[in-house]
């Protein structure tokens, strides 16, 4: 027995090295092997599709026309100035004095009106919803400014959100819901703002008022106050046809640290925001110790002290993604524009500093100088540019996107997409997006929450397919 036991246990030794070599080998094996890189995608993309190159490739041959002139863009933007459902603000308009003391009445009351009729979490903490809101709306009404004055002009100093509601806390609707409620847009750095009314609430100052594309509260530290209509009109107002402003044509880059320039130093600038370049007779020999060879030299706003707008001068490397003047209007910027998203965080209204799907269309348009209302509903209201294809089967449905220029904007209730390119029989697009099914498979509800290449094949909650959704096609240069 003794001598059984022993022979067991040599037994057991012995496969226990031999397991500990082979692994020992094979880890040694595995170190060496090369690693592939892969980026996921939708199970029908290929690597190519990821191009905006592949894309301009198919169409090559309308890739390069231009779509619209400067005079055609400067009717696109006064129709869609002029047409009430696509809500547009005409803020170079507003000149009038207001009864402030009505209207900071009038906005504690809406604040009250549009309280969610369910319950809210407060930076992911369930607060009551009633208590909450009328809290906001007493520090309006009480913190307001009163009297019959005029508007004051502002523009945006760094890149923010404007809300429904003035306050800097996240309002879901669960503890971990991923959009913050209450934002309605973002404010690009140098993007106009007509201030109508404040509110102090936690002990921050929070400005009412009006971009071109929406009306809401923005943080005070966010924008700067110009010496009147005459200088905010000169630091953003721009010609289609200029050429003495540079627009970003990138998702976004930073600014150079700098120690000499700190109101300069890393600002955020988005695409689509525009900045005017300084004319060479005043460019100095050196900005902040440096000079400025290989580099654009702009005007940007900084805030003082005093919420006051101060110009300075900044430096923009060469190396940056920037025009001087707007792009031409073609399908082939459209579509490379359109991937300078690619994998870019979903941003609902434009928190996180990134994009949901409608500002993705707009900030890509407003590279050309178009200015696209806001929403995906208002995008579509612009008179003479949207083909309603709601009633159409799916098999015209398809026949007819397939016959888009590259850069359409595609639309079905709730999100718009760019149209990219119809591959064997199957349309293509690239949009902001947050939940979505994979055209294949089971039905796998995915929080993406990017901007993603995908087939008009995908899939919504419901098991449809966004081509069967589709209701819009928006054609500006068809006006």
């Amino acid at each position: 027995m003794d001598n059984l036991f022993v022979g067991i246990n040599i037994s057991k030794k012995a496969v226990t090295a031999a397991i500990l070599s082979i692994v020992c080998i094979l880890g040694c094996f595995i170190n060496v092997l090369p690693v592939k890189a892969a980026v996921a995608t939708e199970s029908t993309v290929t690597p190519e599709m990821c191009s905006p190159a592949y894309w301009n490739g198919l169409a090559a041959d309308k890739a390069g026309t231009v779509l619209m002139d400067t005079e055609r863009i400067r009717q696109f933007n006064v129709a869609a100035l002029k047409s009430e459902k696509a809500n547009m603000n005409d803020i170079t308009a507003m000149d009038a004095s207001f009864n402030a003391t009505e209207l900071k009445a009038n906005l504690a009351q809406s604040i009250l009106a549009e309280a969610p009729q369910k319950p809210i979490f407060v930076n992911g903490t369930q607060v009551d919803t009633a208590t909450y809101y009328n809290g906001i709306a007493q520090l309006v009404q009480a913190t307001g400014w009163g009297e019959v004055v005029g508007p004051k002009y502002a523009v945006g100093v760094s890149q923010t959100q404007i809300k429904s509601i003035p306050t800097t806390d996240y309002i879901g609707y669960s503890a971990e819901d991923s959009d913050d409620e209450i934002i309605l847009s973002g404010l690009r750095v140098n993007e106009p703002f007509l201030v109508k009314e404040c509110a102090i609430v936690n002990n921050k100052m929070f400005y009412w008022g009006y971009s071109k594309g929406v009306s809401g509260w923005v943080l005070a530290d966010d924008i700067a106050f110009c010496n009147g209509k005459s200088e905010w009109l000169d630091m953003w107002q721009t010609d289609v046809a200029g050429k003495d402003f540079v627009v970003v044509t990138n998702d976004y880059f930073t600014l150079s640290e700098s120690h000499y320039a700190p109101a300069t130093s890393g600002v955020k600038l988005t695409m689509g925001t525009t900045l005017k370049l300084v004319p060479d007779k005043d460019v100095p020999r050196n900005i902040a110790t440096r000079g400025t060879w290989n580099n654009y030299v702009v005007y940007l706003p900084t805030r003082d002290a005093n919420g006051n707008c101060v110009k300075q001068m900044a430096l923009i490397a060469q190396n940056k993604d920037v025009s001087i003047g707007y792009l031409p209007m073609t399908s082939a910027n459209m579509v490379k524009l359109s991937f300078d998203y690619l994998g870019d965080t979903y941003g609902w209204g434009g928190m996180l500093d990134s994009v949901d799907c409608s500002a993705f269309v707009g900030n890509v348009y407003k590279c050309f100088g178009i200015d696209m209302p806001r929403n995906t509903n208002w995008q579509k209201e612009v008179p003479g540019t949207c083909m309603n294809i709601e009633a159409m089967d799916t098999a015209t449905k398809a026949a007819t996107i397939s016959q888009c220029i590259p850069g359409t904007p595609l639309y079905f209730a709730g999100h718009t997409m760019i149209y990219l390119g119809t591959v064997d029989g199957t349309s293509y697009v690239i949009s902001a997006l947050g939940s979505v099914v994979d055209s294949t498979g089971y039905l796998d509800v995915k929080q993406e929450n990017t901007v993603a290449v995908t087939p008009l094949t995908v899939r919504r909650k419901n098991g449809t397919t966004w081509l069967e959704n589709i209701n819009g096609i928006v054609e500006p240069w068809k006006l």
